[in-house]
């Protein structure tokens, strides 16, 4: 239901948006600087609402929110078809960056971090190929919607599509943390496997267990943890006629509330170097990304290929996107997410550093090889990290603010590399400008690993 989810936040995503501009532009008489403007300040705006979404999701769970986010989603695509100026067009944007591309796209990544730990990066990862499939599924049914009824009509299909089909689906199948369910994390079959990979606990720089060294994670109720779960275990004093799962199912409005679900509180872990490590590191890949894909064509103009040798860099791009999203998520689940952020900066550095060179059909293909490795990598490790080292307890509300300070990035990063021909003399000078940042975030990446940053702090989520 999560992947399901994250195909339908396409309408608030940009490759959906933009589907739309030239109607924006045509139709509602708006220039297209203006459109590009209202849209920037109208994700600035929409992201911040996310801290408090992922609260109500830690609180009220996936599958209230998914409804009410689903909702609000559907009624901000009908409210668009209605959009007749400028300022109908920034509430639209508004709100389908706050509650599409925002609100539902934590909620699915949360439900899916509350139900695994042991393959939580692989199930990220397959997560991911929601959004991949519906980028190449939908625009092109999209456009022959409005060639066919209109810009308008057309928004209000989506609309109706999201109320008719995924609410109904996201009501019937969203589900809230295990627990509530009598039901544990899949960590609880990891004895069992015979080839189990080891925990964080080492890589934190943590003491190894003899659980960790068997490949089961080491777990600690909540009063070792020294954690307030929200949510008293009353579990000895059951109504008759009911069983456990409906007793919790009553009780949403607590916190999801399972004594077993570990998790460090979000003041502690914005305070840890390990979230502004992997904050930091999205930003930058995030509003380099967006950047590198706003400019891609007057980019690779500056550096004499043509347009039609340009678009080829789009095929290695999705390509590579997909699959290392699905292997990033496996090598999540085996190796260090710190060493593993380390080799995607590196790759990100190789990228701004040797770009200006590409011309031939080679450099352009190695160029969409490269950055469609480094943003699946990028993708499958932001997707999971954060409950990796904070635990599930609260990780909506910790996750909530770090993607509203990723979709900063995205907004900074096009116009931060349009300094470089409004400024510098092209692009070339820019991005060799950018070209330390990642090589650093690199080295503090694998600093933060060698010496356990963290340690005792990240232990507590365990």
């Amino acid at each position: 239901m999560s992947t399901l989810g994250m195909a339908a936040t396409l309408p608030g995503q940009t490759a959906g948006v933009s589907l739309f501009i030239d109607s924006f532009i045509e139709d509602v008489g708006l220039s297209r600087s203006l459109v590009s403007w209202l849209y920037t300040a109208a994700t600035v705006l929409g992201s911040l609402a996310l801290p408090l979404m992922g609260r109500l999701v830690d609180r009220w769970g996936p599958r209230r929110m998914a409804t009410l986010a689903v909702g609000l989603f559907a009624l901000s695509c009908a409210g668009m078809g209605q959009a007749g100026g400028w300022i109908g067009v920034f509430v639209g944007f508004v709100c389908l960056r706050c509650f599409g591309q925002g609100t539902l796209g934590l909620i699915n990544n949360h439900a899916v971090n509350l139900w695994f730990e042991r393959r939580r990066g692989l199930a990220v990862g397959i997560l991911g190929l929601g959004m991949a499939g519906a980028t190449a599924l939908f625009p092109p049914l999209i456009e022959e919607g409005i060639q066919a009824y209109g810009w308008q009509r057309t928004y209000l299909i989506m609309g109706g599509i999201l109320a008719g089909a995924v609410l109904p689906l996201g009501a019937l199948l969203y589900r809230d943390a295990p627990e509530r369910y009598g039901l544990s994390p899949d960590r609880e079959n990891a004895a069992s496997e015979t080839e189990a990979p080891k925990t964080g606990a080492s890589e934190t720089g943590a003491p190894e267990t003899e659980a960790s060294e068997t490949g089961a994670p080491e777990t600690s109720g909540p009063e070792e943890l020294g954690l307030e779960t929200g949510a008293a275990s009353e579990d000895e004093g059951e109504t008759p006629g009911k069983d456990r799962g409906e007793i919790q199912d009553e009780n949403q409005g607590e916190s999801q509330g399972a004594s077993a679900v570990g998790g460090i509180e979000p003041g502690v872990a914005y305070r840890t170097r390990t979230f502004w490590l992997f904050t930091g590191a999205g930003v930058y890949a995030a509003g380099l990304g967006t950047g590198l894909l706003f400019h891609h064509f007057s980019i690779l103009e500056e550096a004499g290929v043509g347009r039609d040798l340009a678009a080829e860099f789009f095929i290695p791009l999705g390509a590579l996107t997909a699959a290392l999203n699905v292997g990033t998520g496996w090598l999540v689940d085996r190796y260090p997410p710190r060493l593993l952020l380390a080799a995607e900066l590196v790759l990100y550095g190789a990228l701004t550093g040797l770009l200006p060179w590409a011309d031939t059909t080679v450099e352009v293909w190695a160029y969409g090889s490269v950055f469609g490795v480094a943003q699946g990598m990028h993708q499958a490790l932001l997707g999971s990290v954060y409950a990796y080292y904070f635990g599930r307890l609260h990780h909506g509300t910790i996750r909530g603010l770090a993607n509203t300070v990723f979709i900063g990035g995205t907004a900074i990063g096009p116009a931060l590399l349009a300094v470089g021909p409004d400024f510098l003399g092209g692009f070339a000078a820019i991005l060799w400008i950018l070209t330390p940042v990642p090589f650093l975030l690199g080295a503090a990446a694998f600093a933060g690993w060698a010496a356990g940053w963290d340690a005792a702090t990240l232990q507590r989520a365990r």
